[in-house]
């Protein structure tokens, strides 16, 4: 049976986390892409997996930080400032504790203050929901490897849209979903579910 990359350096999957150093990134779950031009066919299912482990986060003294995409231009016809659909789906309304950034590139650390946020607080763990898998989660976990963090992806608070393919035949949303976190989980990140991460153990601090 063939191994990750991961799986070969003896890199396992975590079971605790460290509440004082683990954040929990919300990408993007906007309105663009449920009610905008590019609705994501799993999205609602993702939304709602990413409030509980929100939930998780706020019961365990996790960070979390919502990041959200908005266009640099006005004529932008996806993520138009000052319009409705830049907004927070709302199930994931962030509260006054938590933080929140934008960015006009998929990764969430271009050319924003996340990097510098998540090091003045103490992080290295980063568990990540988000739209889309193939494009902002993928790159926002890509990043977060290159700059010193341990990403855990939540394979079901993630989605991603049907894409056309590269040899003319469509590329379902799910296939690309599963490719994406598939690729992800050879060196970048730890793939988890919902019910994993929600329940992973946690460092008590003496």
């Amino acid at each position: 049976m063939s191994k990750t990359l991961r799986q070969m350096a003896g890199i396992g999957a975590p079971e605790t986390v460290d509440p004082a150093k683990t954040a929990v990134l919300l990408v993007d779950f906007q309105k663009e892409y449920y009610s905008g031009a590019i609705p994501i066919p799993d999205g609602e299912a993702a939304v709602a997996n990413a409030a509980e482990v929100v939930s998780w986060a706020d019961r365990v003294g996790a960070q979390v930080v919502h990041v959200h995409h908005v266009a640099p231009s006005a004529k932008s016809p996806l993520f138009t400032p000052g319009t409705e659909r830049i907004e927070p789906h709302s199930r994931v309304q962030p509260k006054t504790h938590h933080h929140r950034i934008t960015k006009t590139l998929p990764s969430s650390f271009v050319g924003t203050g996340l990097d510098a946020w998540l090091k003045e607080h103490g992080i290295d763990t980063l568990v990540i929901c988000g739209l889309m898998t193939h494009m902002c989660v993928d790159s926002t976990a890509r990043d977060a490897v290159s700059l010193g963090y341990k990403p855990i992806v939540v394979s079901d608070a993630c989605a991603t849209r049907d894409l056309p393919g590269i040899d003319g035949e469509p590329l379902a949303a799910r296939a690309l979903h599963r490719a994406s976190l598939t690729a992800l989980s050879d060196r970048f990140a730890d793939i988890l579910d919902k019910d994993a991460v929600t329940q992973l153990g946690v460092q008590v601090r003496g």
